[in-house]
């Protein structure tokens, strides 16, 4: 196996003083990134500069369709609206509440995943759920410590990733099972991952293999785990803030590194049991 990199937005020649923060990408509509130039909060949509009319200090950005991205706050006081529904003009078309202590979003057609992190789960409101499915109006489909009773409690929802139509994949602090969530059944699938991946913050599912990234014990390590086979097998490392894309992107991973954003393809024949 090995990895193919591909930069698809850096500021390095651009303009001084920008910080990049987060970013997106999807084979269908492109790249979205967030940053802050000047103290002052961009967006950036396939090359256009936005400067939406929202208050977030830790932003989160997502795409939701071909006409609009999400932008979010991780942190949220009280019952303040975090999460943003924005147009390709910057335009807040809606908003709520999606709960403190945000940790990772991932978004499908059955609506926005929100997991959340030990501020979050340990504190009041719904991020007490660990991880949420919300309606695209912010109401909520699916609770995970409420609709679930035979499951690993999330302490720290370390990392996530979409899965097959409704599903989502997720690997949480403290027990660190990989685990299968099915809103629509409201059940979960669980498989004990090897030692050597407790603590990965990146995680990507396609076919019978989980890639695991930033582990404890290896810090920019990027492994293969074979489902089936429990066969483990390291592939690369990847730099910055990294995450897993869904399977219905031709890239698994995305990444955020000081003034660029990449995403990263696994070569990987076996993936599905078949040749490329």
């Amino acid at each position: 196996m090995s990895i193919v990199t591909y930069t698809f937005y850096s500021i390095a020649s651009e303009r001084g003083g920008i910080r990049l923060i987060d970013a997106d990408w999807s084979d269908q509509w492109g790249w979205i990134v967030v940053q802050r130039s000047r103290r002052r909060l961009e967006c950036v949509v396939n090359g256009a500069v936005l400067r939406p009319d929202v208050s977030v200090r830790f932003p989160i950005i997502r795409w939701v369709d071909s006409e609009r991205f999400l932008l979010a706050d991780a942190r949220s006081q009280g019952k303040r609206d975090n999460v943003f529904l924005l147009d390709l003009h910057g335009r807040i078309r809606h908003s709520f509440c999606g709960g403190d202590g945000i940790e990772d979003i991932a978004v499908g057609k059955e609506g926005i995943w929100i997991g959340y992190f030990d501020e979050g789960v340990f504190g009041k409101g719904v991020s007490a759920e660990g991880l949420v499915l919300f309606r695209l109006d912010g109401s909520s489909a699916f609770k995970y410590h409420s609709h679930l009773t035979d499951r690993p409690m999330i302490v720290d929802c370390y990392a996530m990733c979409k899965g097959k139509s409704s599903t989502l994949w997720l690997f949480p602090y403290d027990d660190f099972s990989l685990i299968q969530v099915d809103p629509g059944q409201k059940t979960v699938q669980r498989y004990k991952a090897p030692e050597q991946l407790r603590g990965s913050t990146a995680l990507c599912v396609r076919g019978n293999y989980a890639y695991f990234g930033h582990s404890y014990r290896a810090k920019e390590e990027v492994y293969s785990w074979d489902i089936r086979s429990g066969a483990l097998e390291k592939i690369g490392r990847l730099h910055g803030a990294v995450r897993g894309l869904g399977p219905k992107e031709t890239n698994h991973f995305v990444s955020v590194e000081d003034d660029a954003a990449r995403v990263h393809r696994i070569l990987n024949p076996d993936e599905y049991g078949t040749s490329w």
